[in-house]
Parts: C-alpha cells; sequence; structure tokens
C-alpha cells in the first residue's frame, strides 16, 4: 500500500504539473493584450474576440490610454491627465501589475507605439482639453524621459498607433486609417471613401505579419490598404478600451481578412499559412459551428467554426512568406450577402484554421 507521504507527493506533483500546463498555454498562446481605461490589463483570442482578465495595474487615480510593446515583449503604458500630466508604467503581462518608469510633460496624451530601435512614438493634443484639437507626433526616451517633437498629423483623435513592422498607422473617426509620416508627422487618409467609426473607444495592433487588428465593441480584421473592416465577433466583456498589442505565439499568427464590402468586388487575404503550400476558403450562411469539413476536401474531419451549409470557396497557393490572396472579383458579391456570410480558411499542411470574419457592406 502507498505510503500517505508519497500519495500526497504525488498529488502534489500533478497539481503542479497542471498549473505548468496553464501557464505554459497563456504565455504562448496567440493574444492580443488591451488595457481598460480603469488600469485592468485583458486578454483578447483573435480568432474568437474572447476576453480574460488578467489583473489590474494598481493604479487607478487617473485613466489608461497609451499601450505599446517594445521588441524585448516588454509592455509600457501611459496614464495621466491635462492638470498633473502623463506617466509611462511598465505592466507586467502576466499579472497586470503596473510599476513607475517617468513623468513626462505631456498634457494630452492620446497613443504610444514602439518602433523600429525601439523607439517610443506618441500622438500628443497639445490644446487638450479643448475640443477637436490637432495632435502632434513626438518620439519620447523613456530612460531619460527627452520629448522630440516631430511635427503636426495634421489629424484630430490619434487615440490609436501602431506599427506593421516599418511604418507607423494611426486611427481616428474623422479619417479612419491613417499612414504617419516618421519624418513630418503628417498623417495621409489611407482611403478617403471610407471614414472612421465614430464611437468612445477605439484600438488597433499588427501582427507579425502585418494583419490588422481594430476593437471597439467588437473585434474587426481591417485591411492596411484600404482600412475597410469586417467583424470576427463581439468582445467578451466589452470594456471602455485603451490601446492594443499583439503578442505572438509559438508558430506564426494564420489571419483572414477580406478586401472590399459586399455589392462590390471582394477578395481574401491571408497571412501566417505554410510557406509554399495552400490554403483552402470556406464560407457558409448563417452562424453556426462547429461542422467537420467533409470528406474529398483537404482536412477532412476537421472543425470549422460555420453553419452546418459550409462550402469550399476556393483553394490558393501560398509564397514563400506563407501569404495567399484569392479574388477580387470575378463577379460583385451581392449586396443581400452582408450579415449573412461567415468565411473562415484552413492551412492545407497542418490543418489549421484562421479567425472565422463576417461579410460586411
Amino acid at each position: 500500500m502507498a505510503s500517505k507521504h508519497y500519495l500526497k507527493c504525488l498529488i502534489n506533483c500533478k497539481l503542479l504539473i497542471v498549473l505548468l500546463t496553464l501557464c505554459s498555454q497563456h504565455a504562448t498562446a496567440q493574444e492580443i493584450f488591451i488595457l481598460g481605461a480603469n488600469g485592468d490589463l485583458h486578454s483578447i483570442d483573435p480568432s474568437t474576440g474572447q476576453g480574460t482578465y488578467i489583473g489590474s495595474t494598481g493604479h487607478h487615480t487617473y485613466l489608461w490610454n497609451g499601450l505599446a510593446q517594445n521588441s524585448q515583449g516588454q509592455l509600457f503604458a501611459s496614464t495621466g491627465d491635462w492638470m498633473v500630466g502623463y506617466s509611462i508604467f511598465e505592466i507586467d503581462p502576466l499579472t497586470g501589475a503596473g510599476t513607475f518608469v517617468t513623468d513626462t510633460n505631456f498634457t494630452g496624451l492620446g497613443s504610444i507605439a514602439f518602433g523600429p530601435g525601439d523607439e517610443l512614438y506618441v500622438g500628443h493634443d497639445p490644446k487638450f482639453p479643448a475640443s477637436g484639437g490637432i495632435y502632434d507626433l513626438y518620439t519620447l526616451d523613456i530612460n531619460s524621459g527627452i520629448e522630440t517633437l516631430i511635427g503636426s498629423t495634421g489629424a484630430f483623435h490619434v487615440i490609436a498607433m501602431d506599427f506593421d513592422g516599418t511604418n507607423l498607422y494611426g486611427h481616428n473617426s474623422g479619417l479612419g486609417l491613417m499612414e504617419m509620416d516618421l519624418n513630418s508627422g503628417l498623417a495621409t487618409d489611407v482611403n478617403d471613401k471610407f471614414k472612421g467609426r465614430r464611437g468612445p473607444t477605439a484600438s488597433m495592433c499588427f501582427d507579425d505579419n502585418g494583419a490588422l487588428y481594430f476593437i471597439d465593441d467588437a473585434l474587426w480584421m481591417m485591411d492596411p490598404d484600404s482600412g475597410l473592416r469586417n467583424p470576427v465577433d463581439w468582445i467578451s466583456p466589452f470594456g471602455y478600451w485603451g490601446e492594443a498589442v499583439f503578442r505572438e505565439g509559438p508558430t506564426p499568427n494564420f489571419a483572414l481578412w477580406l478586401d472590399g464590402t459586399a455589392g462590390h468586388y471582394m477578395g481574401a487575404k491571408m497571412t501566417g499559412a505554410t510557406p509554399n503550400s495552400q490554403v483552402m476558403l470556406m464560407w457558409a450562411k448563417g452562424e453556426g459551428g462547429p461542422t467537420p469539413i467533409p470528406p474529398g476536401l483537404p482536412c477532412p474531419g476537421r472543425l470549422m467554426d460555420l453553419n452546418s451549409n459550409m462550402g469550399k470557396v476556393a483553394i490558393a497557393n501560398t509564397d514563400a512568406t506563407g501569404s495567399a490572396t484569392i479574388g477580387p472579383g470575378p463577379r460583385r458579391v451581392p449586396v443581400e450577402a452582408a450579415g449573412l456570410v461567415w468565411l473562415q480558411a484552413i492551412d492545407v499542411s497542418t490543418c489549421n484554421k484562421s479567425n472565422r470574419i463576417q461579410l460586411r457592406y
């Protein structure tokens, strides 16, 4: 008969293995970190929009807005107001706890983003709290606190910024998605035919392959070339969000987004798949799933997050970077498909599936 000491040790060892497994899953899964205005850090699943509370910064005196991640994976955030100025804190990604780094002279800080060489860029409204102030673009040395003005963006309310790896993008409710010149600070609308969604909260972040995620009350995939977006799902739970950053997992993030809207010629874009292989795009009418891929198609039996009327759209070849494009065309997508049709892609080599996405106007 096993001794009580042995049984106790066995139980403790099993508990330790479970805890280590859970910690490993949290540390390596693809996720979007997003900071609530109240100073609480959350993790958002980029495939579903499902949110998980991580923890509090421990500082609730002022609202939080900016969140940025450097090349070492460190998170930094900003909090303050126009009367006392803004401060930069480092945020622990496992607990959410905030550690003071430096004070700044900014009184209307709206957004931050790390660029090449881990240089921190800051969007600042020098006239805040006056309404409709035009933002300036700065760099901030978080070690010395030195602020360097680049120039005026020419845009107001730049409350979200992020780099696609090389270029800086911003977002506001007037112009929508903008590309920002690092030499002059000037913001240029990527699509003057599409305006940003108006609302009290907006966040955006790129993954390592250039897929662009947009968050307000829902999780959206945004096309960086046009600024058009289509929803993945509602964010749960909803919060008054500050900025967001994307944390890569152990494998590339397999992302799907759309080029165009219903009533027009449309295309699908995918990144993060197996290089020099194939991807299959599936579609279904109405919400539903999970549904297994039927026999006769790649990855039979793989469960997709689509309705049981699921069918194949096309199979496309991926290039050396693991990217693929289907369309646009050759026919216009009926307007009636908006809000009805959902799409999802699968990597034929690995049977990994992308996020699903809803077709919209």
